[in-house]
């Protein structure tokens, strides 16, 4: 019989060199991943503080909706800041904007589209107003009857479909208010901006509300028909609001974002 050849394999370790240049290596690979890593993680935290900033600042930018609706639902010459004892052609001085200043503005409008228009006419001693979609007005929501120069302002007491009762209408001609008459119901909107956080009051009774936080600046500046600067409110048409937002800080830092807007309110 052939006698068996065994192939032993080589049971040799590595060498110290070679221990030492496969620790080199693992080194640098490890050095190489650790380095993508903190990259990414920093390209993240900053991708991250600047959509924040951003999200502040359209937040902010949500009152420019408003601000063009500001007049909409007011007779012609504005809503009555001062209402009289009586509802009827009630006194005191008519404006849309009635206060406006670098850090706040506040304003009449219907911001959510609740006006609405008379589906019949209303003649003098008539304490229902039949309107075309009653759906956004409510019990005890001050409405404004909007016929050019001639206007009524009065308070919702009871509500039954799309028919609105409300105090009995005072006129000295017939009809008073003809069909497609506005219906406004406008609300007074405040915005103000201090501490660091814009807030909004939207005439709801819930008074001012947090809107926006993290807001570094934000000013407001006045334009009037001639579009030069004005401070009387009467002539204001065009308001520039600067906002600049930033970030929470964190290990990448803060970051900043500043936008410009113009808004032209139409009912101005």
């Amino acid at each position: 019989m052939k006698a068996l050849t065994v192939l032993r394999r080589d049971q040799r370790g590595y060498t110290l060199t070679e221990l030492l240049i496969t620790v080199a290596i693992l080194g640098l690979v490890m050095a190489a991943v650790l380095v993508v890593q903190m990259t990414s993680n920093t390209m993240f935290l900053r991708g991250e503080n600047q959509a924040e900033a951003q999200q502040g600042a359209r937040a902010a930018m949500l009152m420019e909706e408003d601000l063009r609706m500001a007049g909409y639902g007011c007779p012609d010459n504005g809503c009555p800041t001062n209402l009289g004892t009586q509802d009827y052609q009630a006194g005191g001085t008519q404006l849309k904007v009635s206060a406006a200043s670098a850090t706040a503005i506040t304003f009449w409008a219907d911001t959510v589209n609740a006006s609405t228009t008379l589906s019949a006419a209303v003649n003098s001693g008539n304490t229902t107003l039949s309107v075309a979609d009653a759906n956004g007005i409510a019990v005890n929501d001050r409405i404004y009857l909007n016929n050019g120069g001639t206007w009524e302002t009065m308070t919702v007491t009871a509500k039954a479909g799309n028919n609105l009762t409300v105090a009995a209408i005072n006129c000295a001609s017939n009809p008073c208010y003809p069909q497609g008459v506005q219906v406004g119901r406008p609300r007074r909107i405040v915005y103000s901006f201090a501490n660091g956080t814009l807030s909004k009051d939207a005439g709801d009774g819930n008074n001012l509300q947090p809107l926006a936080t993290g807001v570094q600046n934000l000013t407001f500046t006045y334009f009037g028909t001639d579009d030069a600067p004005t401070g009387v409110l009467a002539n204001i048409r065009r308001i520039q609001i600067s906002t600049t937002t930033q970030s929470a800080t964190s290990a990448a830092g803060p970051s900043t974002f500043t936008i410009n807007t113009n808004v032209r309110p139409r009912n101005l």
